[in-house]
Protein backbone atom coordinates (compact mmCIF):
# COMPACT_ATOMS: atom_id res chain seq x y z
CA UNK A 1 0.00 0.00 0.00
CA UNK A 2 1.12 3.54 -0.76
CA UNK A 3 2.02 5.96 2.02
CA UNK A 4 -0.08 9.12 1.78
CA UNK A 5 0.05 12.28 3.88
CA UNK A 6 -3.31 13.97 4.47
CA UNK A 7 -2.88 17.68 5.21
CA UNK A 8 -5.85 19.50 6.74
CA UNK A 9 -6.31 23.24 6.27
CA UNK A 10 -9.94 23.58 7.37
CA UNK A 11 -12.64 24.64 4.94
CA UNK A 12 -16.25 23.55 4.44
CA UNK A 13 -15.25 19.88 4.39
CA UNK A 14 -14.25 20.21 8.07
CA UNK A 15 -17.02 22.57 9.19
CA UNK A 16 -19.79 22.21 11.72
CA UNK A 17 -22.99 24.23 11.90
CA UNK A 18 -23.06 27.00 14.50
CA UNK A 19 -25.47 29.84 15.26
CA UNK A 20 -23.13 32.10 13.28
CA UNK A 21 -22.92 29.83 10.24
CA UNK A 22 -20.41 27.17 9.23
CA UNK A 23 -17.19 27.08 11.26
CA UNK A 24 -14.18 24.84 10.49
CA UNK A 25 -13.51 22.43 13.34
CA UNK A 26 -12.93 18.80 12.40
CA UNK A 27 -9.45 17.31 12.19
CA UNK A 28 -8.11 15.24 9.28
CA UNK A 29 -8.32 12.19 11.56
CA UNK A 30 -12.04 12.84 12.03
CA UNK A 31 -12.56 13.16 8.27
CA UNK A 32 -10.93 9.75 7.76
CA UNK A 33 -13.02 8.20 10.50
CA UNK A 34 -16.20 9.06 8.59
CA UNK A 35 -15.24 6.90 5.59
CA UNK A 36 -13.58 3.69 6.72
CA UNK A 37 -13.02 2.34 3.19
CA UNK A 38 -10.39 5.03 2.60
CA UNK A 39 -8.04 3.23 5.00
CA UNK A 40 -8.18 0.21 2.68
CA UNK A 41 -6.81 2.30 -0.20
CA UNK A 42 -3.57 3.45 1.40
CA UNK A 43 -1.61 3.93 4.60
CA UNK A 44 -2.49 7.46 5.63
CA UNK A 45 -0.75 9.77 8.05
CA UNK A 46 -2.42 13.04 8.96
CA UNK A 47 -1.43 16.54 9.98
CA UNK A 48 -3.31 19.80 10.41
CA UNK A 49 -1.50 22.97 9.32
CA UNK A 50 -4.35 25.42 9.93
CA UNK A 51 -8.07 25.66 10.64
CA UNK A 52 -9.79 28.30 8.53
CA UNK A 53 -11.93 28.72 5.43
CA UNK A 54 -9.64 31.11 3.52
CA UNK A 55 -6.00 30.36 2.61
CA UNK A 56 -3.70 33.37 2.20
CA UNK A 57 -0.39 33.95 0.35
CA UNK A 58 1.62 33.42 3.55
CA UNK A 59 -0.10 30.03 3.84
CA UNK A 60 0.97 29.00 0.33
CA UNK A 61 4.58 29.38 1.42
CA UNK A 62 3.97 27.34 4.57
CA UNK A 63 2.23 24.55 2.64
CA UNK A 64 4.89 24.36 -0.08
CA UNK A 65 7.69 24.27 2.51
CA UNK A 66 5.96 21.50 4.42
CA UNK A 67 5.43 19.34 1.33
CA UNK A 68 9.01 19.85 0.14
CA UNK A 69 10.27 18.83 3.58
CA UNK A 70 8.11 15.69 3.54
CA UNK A 71 8.41 14.72 -0.13
CA UNK A 72 10.82 11.83 0.39
CA UNK A 73 8.72 10.26 3.14
CA UNK A 74 5.47 9.77 1.23
CA UNK A 75 4.20 8.50 -2.12
CA UNK A 76 1.62 11.24 -2.43
CA UNK A 77 -0.17 14.08 -0.68
CA UNK A 78 -3.81 15.05 -0.19
CA UNK A 79 -4.75 18.55 0.96
CA UNK A 80 -8.24 19.31 2.25
CA UNK A 81 -9.26 22.97 2.32
CA UNK A 82 -11.95 25.56 1.66
CA UNK A 83 -13.23 25.81 -1.90
CA UNK A 84 -13.22 29.64 -2.13
CA UNK A 85 -9.43 29.88 -2.40
CA UNK A 86 -8.77 26.33 -3.57
CA UNK A 87 -8.03 27.23 -7.21
CA UNK A 88 -5.69 30.06 -6.18
CA UNK A 89 -3.86 27.60 -3.93
CA UNK A 90 -3.61 24.87 -6.56
CA UNK A 91 -2.30 27.42 -9.08
CA UNK A 92 0.35 28.87 -6.79
CA UNK A 93 1.53 25.48 -5.54
CA UNK A 94 1.92 24.44 -9.19
CA UNK A 95 4.54 27.20 -9.55
CA UNK A 96 6.11 26.78 -6.12
CA UNK A 97 6.55 22.99 -6.42
CA UNK A 98 7.88 22.81 -9.97
CA UNK A 99 9.34 19.41 -10.81
CA UNK A 100 7.84 17.55 -7.84
CA UNK A 101 7.77 13.85 -8.69
CA UNK A 102 4.83 12.95 -6.44
CA UNK A 103 1.11 13.70 -6.79
CA UNK A 104 -0.21 16.61 -4.71
CA UNK A 105 -4.02 16.36 -4.70
CA UNK A 106 -6.14 19.25 -3.45
CA UNK A 107 -9.80 18.78 -2.57
CA UNK A 108 -12.62 20.03 -0.37
CA UNK A 109 -16.39 19.84 -0.24
CA UNK A 110 -19.43 21.98 -0.89
CA UNK A 111 -21.33 20.39 1.99
CA UNK A 112 -19.75 19.73 5.43
CA UNK A 113 -18.88 16.14 6.22
CA UNK A 114 -21.25 16.20 9.22
CA UNK A 115 -24.27 16.42 6.90
CA UNK A 116 -25.85 13.32 5.35
CA UNK A 117 -25.80 14.58 1.76
CA UNK A 118 -22.18 15.73 1.94
CA UNK A 119 -19.81 15.31 -0.99
CA UNK A 120 -16.87 15.22 1.44
CA UNK A 121 -16.50 11.44 1.66
CA UNK A 122 -16.46 10.93 -2.12
CA UNK A 123 -14.03 13.78 -2.75
CA UNK A 124 -11.70 12.57 -0.01
CA UNK A 125 -11.77 8.94 -1.16
CA UNK A 126 -11.26 9.96 -4.81
CA UNK A 127 -8.33 12.16 -3.79
CA UNK A 128 -6.59 9.32 -1.97
CA UNK A 129 -7.07 7.13 -5.05
CA UNK A 130 -5.46 9.82 -7.20
CA UNK A 131 -2.62 10.33 -4.71
CA UNK A 132 -1.72 6.64 -5.09
CA UNK A 133 -1.39 6.93 -8.87
CA UNK A 134 1.99 7.09 -10.68
CA UNK A 135 1.51 10.74 -11.61
CA UNK A 136 3.37 13.88 -10.59
CA UNK A 137 2.43 17.49 -9.98
CA UNK A 138 -0.39 19.46 -8.43
CA UNK A 139 -4.00 18.48 -9.18
CA UNK A 140 -7.52 19.21 -8.03
CA UNK A 141 -9.94 16.34 -7.45
CA UNK A 142 -13.58 17.32 -7.17
CA UNK A 143 -16.89 15.70 -8.08
CA UNK A 144 -15.18 12.73 -9.71
CA UNK A 145 -12.81 14.76 -11.90
CA UNK A 146 -9.02 15.03 -11.91
CA UNK A 147 -8.04 18.56 -12.98
CA UNK A 148 -4.62 20.08 -13.57
CA UNK A 149 -3.98 22.40 -10.63
CA UNK A 150 -3.21 25.48 -12.71
CA UNK A 151 -6.33 24.98 -14.86
CA UNK A 152 -8.91 24.57 -12.09
CA UNK A 153 -11.42 27.31 -11.40
CA UNK A 154 -14.47 27.51 -9.17
CA UNK A 155 -17.42 28.17 -11.46
CA UNK A 156 -20.43 27.37 -9.27
CA UNK A 157 -21.06 28.37 -5.67
CA UNK A 158 -23.92 25.93 -5.07
CA UNK A 159 -23.38 22.81 -7.16
CA UNK A 160 -21.34 19.78 -6.16
CA UNK A 161 -19.71 20.22 -9.57
CA UNK A 162 -18.14 23.45 -8.34
CA UNK A 163 -14.87 23.21 -10.28
CA UNK A 164 -14.10 22.99 -13.96
CA UNK A 165 -10.94 22.67 -16.00
CA UNK A 166 -10.70 25.91 -17.97
CA UNK A 167 -9.50 25.93 -21.60
CA UNK A 168 -7.96 22.50 -21.05
CA UNK A 169 -9.70 19.09 -20.75
CA UNK A 170 -9.92 17.50 -17.34
CA UNK A 171 -7.48 14.60 -17.10
CA UNK A 172 -9.51 11.72 -15.68
CA UNK A 173 -12.72 10.60 -14.02
CA UNK A 174 -12.76 8.70 -10.73
CA UNK A 175 -15.62 6.38 -9.86
CA UNK A 176 -15.88 3.69 -7.18
CA UNK A 177 -12.16 3.66 -6.54
CA UNK A 178 -11.18 3.42 -10.20
CA UNK A 179 -9.52 6.15 -12.20
CA UNK A 180 -10.15 6.39 -15.93
CA UNK A 181 -7.69 8.61 -17.75
CA UNK A 182 -8.76 10.70 -20.72
CA UNK A 183 -5.12 11.16 -21.68
CA UNK A 184 -1.90 9.47 -20.68
CA UNK A 185 -0.02 11.18 -17.86
CA UNK A 186 3.64 10.37 -17.55
CA UNK A 187 6.15 11.19 -14.89
CA UNK A 188 9.29 12.93 -16.04
CA UNK A 189 11.91 10.95 -14.17
CA UNK A 190 14.57 13.57 -14.93
CA UNK A 191 12.72 16.33 -13.11
CA UNK A 192 13.67 17.37 -9.62
CA UNK A 193 11.69 19.46 -7.19
CA UNK A 194 12.58 23.13 -7.33
CA UNK A 195 11.07 24.74 -4.23
CA UNK A 196 10.49 28.34 -5.26
CA UNK A 197 8.83 30.47 -2.60
CA UNK A 198 9.67 33.97 -3.83
CA UNK A 199 6.45 35.85 -4.59
CA UNK A 200 5.42 39.49 -4.62
CA UNK A 201 1.92 40.06 -3.29
CA UNK A 202 1.67 43.70 -4.39
CA UNK A 203 -0.79 42.67 -7.10
CA UNK A 204 -4.48 43.57 -7.35
CA UNK A 205 -7.23 42.29 -9.64
CA UNK A 206 -9.55 44.96 -11.05
CA UNK A 207 -12.79 43.84 -12.69
CA UNK A 208 -14.08 46.36 -15.21
CA UNK A 209 -17.70 47.50 -15.25
CA UNK A 210 -19.42 50.32 -17.16
CA UNK A 211 -19.37 52.76 -14.25
CA UNK A 212 -15.68 52.33 -13.31
CA UNK A 213 -13.91 55.68 -13.61
CA UNK A 214 -10.29 56.79 -13.86
CA UNK A 215 -10.27 58.07 -10.28
CA UNK A 216 -10.55 54.52 -8.96
CA UNK A 217 -6.98 53.73 -9.95
CA UNK A 218 -5.68 56.70 -7.96
CA UNK A 219 -6.80 54.85 -4.84
CA UNK A 220 -4.78 51.72 -5.60
CA UNK A 221 -1.50 53.15 -6.86
CA UNK A 222 0.37 51.58 -3.95
CA UNK A 223 0.15 48.27 -5.82
CA UNK A 224 3.02 47.41 -8.14
CA UNK A 225 1.00 45.28 -10.55
CA UNK A 226 -2.55 44.95 -11.86
CA UNK A 227 -4.57 42.15 -13.39
CA UNK A 228 -7.35 43.97 -15.22
CA UNK A 229 -10.31 41.78 -16.14
CA UNK A 230 -11.69 43.39 -19.28
CA UNK A 231 -14.74 42.48 -21.28
CA UNK A 232 -15.02 39.51 -23.66
CA UNK A 233 -11.79 39.33 -25.63
CA UNK A 234 -9.94 41.45 -23.08
CA UNK A 235 -11.58 44.65 -24.32
CA UNK A 236 -10.96 47.83 -22.33
CA UNK A 237 -13.26 50.85 -21.97
CA UNK A 238 -12.12 53.84 -23.99
CA UNK A 239 -11.99 56.04 -20.87
CA UNK A 240 -9.45 53.71 -19.23
CA UNK A 241 -6.87 53.37 -22.02
CA UNK A 242 -4.99 56.46 -20.87
CA UNK A 243 -5.03 55.12 -17.30
CA UNK A 244 -3.32 51.91 -18.42
CA UNK A 245 -0.76 53.87 -20.44
CA UNK A 246 -0.01 56.01 -17.37
CA UNK A 247 0.33 52.93 -15.15
CA UNK A 248 2.92 51.45 -17.49
CA UNK A 249 4.78 54.76 -17.70
CA UNK A 250 4.83 54.69 -13.90
CA UNK A 251 6.64 51.30 -14.06
CA UNK A 252 3.57 49.32 -13.03
CA UNK A 253 2.98 45.83 -14.46
CA UNK A 254 -0.41 45.41 -16.17
CA UNK A 255 -1.91 42.09 -17.26
CA UNK A 256 -5.06 42.18 -19.38
CA UNK A 257 -7.42 39.28 -18.69
CA UNK A 258 -11.11 38.63 -19.34
CA UNK A 259 -14.15 38.30 -17.13
CA UNK A 260 -15.13 35.31 -19.28
CA UNK A 261 -13.64 32.07 -17.95
CA UNK A 262 -13.42 30.33 -21.32
CA UNK A 263 -11.59 31.28 -24.50
CA UNK A 264 -8.18 32.55 -25.56
CA UNK A 265 -7.63 36.30 -25.76
CA UNK A 266 -6.71 37.73 -29.16
CA UNK A 267 -7.46 41.39 -28.27
CA UNK A 268 -9.28 42.03 -31.56
CA UNK A 269 -11.02 45.20 -30.38
CA UNK A 270 -9.50 48.66 -30.18
CA UNK A 271 -9.46 48.91 -26.38
CA UNK A 272 -7.71 45.60 -25.82
CA UNK A 273 -5.38 46.11 -28.78
CA UNK A 274 -4.24 49.53 -27.53
CA UNK A 275 -3.74 48.17 -24.00
CA UNK A 276 -1.44 45.42 -25.26
CA UNK A 277 0.34 47.77 -27.67
CA UNK A 278 1.05 50.16 -24.80
CA UNK A 279 3.01 47.47 -22.96
CA UNK A 280 0.39 45.43 -21.13
CA UNK A 281 0.65 41.64 -20.96
CA UNK A 282 -2.10 39.33 -22.22
CA UNK A 283 -3.27 36.50 -19.96
CA UNK A 284 -3.95 34.43 -23.11
CA UNK A 285 -6.00 31.41 -21.98
CA UNK A 286 -4.99 31.28 -18.32
CA UNK A 287 -7.57 31.04 -15.56
CA UNK A 288 -8.10 34.16 -13.48
CA UNK A 289 -6.47 32.32 -10.59
CA UNK A 290 -3.39 31.40 -12.58
CA UNK A 291 -3.06 34.90 -14.07
CA UNK A 292 -2.93 36.40 -10.57
CA UNK A 293 -0.70 33.81 -8.91
CA UNK A 294 1.67 33.54 -11.87
CA UNK A 295 2.14 37.32 -11.89
CA UNK A 296 2.97 37.22 -8.15
CA UNK A 297 5.43 34.40 -8.86
CA UNK A 298 7.03 36.20 -11.80
CA UNK A 299 7.43 39.39 -9.80
CA UNK A 300 9.19 37.38 -7.12
CA UNK A 301 11.89 36.78 -9.72
CA UNK A 302 12.29 40.18 -11.35
CA UNK A 303 10.80 43.68 -11.71
CA UNK A 304 12.05 44.02 -15.27
CA UNK A 305 9.00 44.36 -17.53
CA UNK A 306 10.50 42.51 -20.47
CA UNK A 307 11.61 39.59 -18.29
CA UNK A 308 8.18 39.43 -16.66
CA UNK A 309 6.57 39.42 -20.11
CA UNK A 310 8.85 36.59 -21.17
CA UNK A 311 7.92 34.55 -18.09
CA UNK A 312 4.18 35.34 -18.35
CA UNK A 313 4.12 34.17 -21.97
CA UNK A 314 6.10 31.02 -21.18
CA UNK A 315 4.26 27.82 -20.32
CA UNK A 316 5.70 27.02 -16.89
CA UNK A 317 3.49 24.18 -15.61
CA UNK A 318 0.69 23.81 -18.15
CA UNK A 319 -1.13 27.03 -17.24
CA UNK A 320 -1.01 28.45 -20.77
CA UNK A 321 -1.47 26.80 -24.15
Amino acid sequence: MKNILLIGLGGTIACFSSEEGLVPKYSPEYLLSQESKILKIAKIKTTRLMVRTIVYPRDWIKIAKFIAKSVNNFDGFVITMGTDTLAYTSSMLSFMLLGIDKPVIITGAMIPIEQKNSDAKKNLADSVVAACEPIAGVYVVFNGKLIKGCRASKVNGNSLAAFESINFPHLAEIDNGKINYRQQLKKNENKKLVLDLKINTSVITVKLNPQLQKNFFKQVLDYKAFVIEGYGDGNISDNLITVIVDLIKDKKIVVIASQCPYGRLDHKYKGGYLAIKSGSISSKDMTKESALTKLMWCMGRTRNLEKIKELMYKNICGEIS
